[in-house]
């Protein structure tokens, strides 16, 4: 019955340490570019349970883990630029989170 549920609801457990833990970079950026930690740092620490799933859904189109948990999920944060005035914008269909370069 809970494998079924799973395969149907998506894993309960949201576990973003391992999200950040298996994140791919591109474009200049690094786990240890400073935006990047940012990023990692206000999704640990500021958000709250119904925005980190909000997040979830903004970057991968979905609120809800895949059966082998978040640190299964293949994500992509790329750079979009040096223009720090853009907001962030994703490519869900690609687990694809575009991050601009702020200052």
């Amino acid at each position: 019955c809970q494998e079924l549920e799973r395969l149907v609801c998506g894993h309960p457990n949201l576990d973003f340490e391992a999200l950040c833990r298996n994140a791919k970079y591109e474009a200049g950026y690094s786990r240890d570019t400073q935006v990047v930690r940012w990023l990692w740092d206000v999704v640990r620490t500021e958000l709250s349970s119904d925005e980190r799933r909000r997040f979830l859904k903004f970057f991968t189109g979905t609120d809800r883990a895949p059966i082998g948990g978040l640190g299964t999920l293949r994500c992509l944060i790329q750079r979009d630029g040096p223009d720090s005035s853009k907001l962030p914008t994703s490519h869900t269909c690609f687990n694809t989170l575009l991050l601009p370069e702020y200052a």
